[in-house]
């Protein structure tokens, strides 16, 4: 094939779902641009590979980045200004994928860190970006002492275009808040976001469904059920909304709306074992064994509920109790897997604290929900995405479809900081008590 009708089937290969064909196609592609000696085919089908990889397959994000940000270094004009633009942005989506997997080693992230903050400071821009991911990596591993530092110096770092949006950069910290069971501050900070001052696309849901448990420990019944209901709505339908369901188990299970949270919880089984990550698997395993434990203790053990085959598993009816039990295996083989990788016991420790959360005085009483509130969530294909999610890749002049930055935490694609977000990495979520 001549270049032109490569660069044709790029075209064509960017435009279609994101699925293993099309990284097969891609990866092709790319042989063909090395062996041809062609860079600027070479850079742009390997920008693609990352966009792709990032969607379903984060941890392989890195190789084809640091190919790319070699090309920038050693031969900047043959790069459009555009794309050249949206390499920080994939760079940190691509370190906080490997936080959220055990598959590569803690090194390599801290490396990429390492390269990231460098790369930052040599552009001339603030290293806020590199701040806020040392005070994740320093939170996975359990040194809170070092996450609260890196938090001090996250927040009083200088804000400019590449620093992401505003107001989900507020929703990962009050996240991370929560997680030290600083419950008034994480709701405090996101105050602004809920205001409505922060445009933001992915707002209010993001910001409600993380603090909707700080409102639970605080007491404040009527908000935190408000946050559920509110944010629930959209977290059930979008496909970047599977990191938020651990959120609204943990609501259901402490707040004593265990039918509730048993349906949402039967509902979204399979998307476990289509896990985007195994951050996001661990917390929705453990968030969902919780609620099962708590709801055997009302009094539903023996209620069933159908969990789907996968692989080697057939599919079956389960107890409240058995499931219950396959989900606690779930998360803590994840967290031993993390630990492992890791050096530490903090996963672990984490999913044993979230598995004895006690529930508050209850149940607390929700909302009025709209008809179907909890009707069943739309499979890959059903919908175009909502607006927000991150799947939409507006096009250029030419009809060409441009990569959009799919960042670690929901941040937004242009360079100036603007307003459209997407998601696909987590925060470590410690037990609140």
């Amino acid at each position: 094939m001549t270049s032109d009708e490569m660069a044709a089937a790029l075209a064509d290969a960017r435009d279609r779902p994101d699925d293993a064909a099309k990284l097969a196609d891609l990866d092709r592609i790319v042989a063909y641009a090395d062996a041809a000696g062609d860079l600027r085919l070479g850079f742009t089908a390997r920008l693609a590979l990352v966009e792709v990889r990032q969607q379903i397959q984060p941890w392989r994000m890195l190789p084809p980045l640091r190919w790319c940000l070699d090309v920038v270094d050693r031969a900047p004009e043959t790069v459009e200004r555009l794309d050249a633009d949206q390499l920080p942005r994939y760079h940190r989506a691509a370190v906080a994928a490997l936080c959220a997997t055990p598959r590569v080693g803690l090194a390599g992230a801290e490396a990429a860190l390492d390269d990231l903050e460098r790369r930052l400071g040599a552009a001339g821009r603030s290293r806020r970006p590199a701040y806020a991911l040392r005070c994740r990596i320093a939170d996975h591993v359990g040194d809170e002492p070092a996450a609260r530092r890196w938090l001090v110096r996250w927040r009083a770092a200088s804000r400019d275009g590449w620093s992401g949006c505003a107001g989900c950069e507020a929703v990962e910290q009050a996240r991370l808040l929560t997680g030290w069971g600083r419950w008034t501050e994480a709701v405090r900070i996101v105050e602004s976001v809920l205001a409505g001052r922060l445009d933001c696309p992915d707002q209010p849901e993001r910001a409600l469904g993380t603090v909707q448990v700080a409102y639970l420990r605080l007491g404040r019944y009527a908000e935190a059920a408000d946050a559920h209901v509110r944010a629930h709505r959209r977290h059930r339908r979008e496909r970047t909304g599977f990191g938020f369901l651990a959120d609204h188990l943990r609501f259901c299970a402490l707040a004593g709306q265990h039918d509730r949270g048993l349906t949402i919880l039967a509902r979204h089984l399979p998307e476990l074992d289509r896990r985007p990550d195994e951050a996001s698997a661990l917390e929705f395993a453990a968030a969902g064994a919780l609620l099962c434990r708590l709801a055997g203790e009302a009094g539903s053990t023996r209620q069933r509920l159908h969990r789907p085959g996968h692989a080697r598993r057939h599919p079956a009816e389960l107890t409240v109790a058995a499931l219950g039990h396959e989900l606690t295996a779930t998360a803590q083989d994840l967290a031993g897997r993390f630990d492992a990788r890791n050096g530490t016991r903090h996963q672990s420790g984490r999913v044993a604290g979230w598995l004895a959360e006690p529930p508050v005085p209850g149940p607390v009483s929700l909302p009025p929900a709209p008809t179907g509130d909890l009707r069943p969530p739309e499979q890959p294909g059903d919908r175009r995405p909502a607006e927000g999610t991150g799947d939409h890749r507006p096009a250029d002049g030419s009809g060409n479809r441009r990569p959009v930055d799919r960042s670690d935490a929901h941040r937004p694609v242009d360079g100036s900081g603007g307003a459209r977000c997407s998601r696909s990495g987590r925060h470590d979520r410690g037990p609140v008590a």
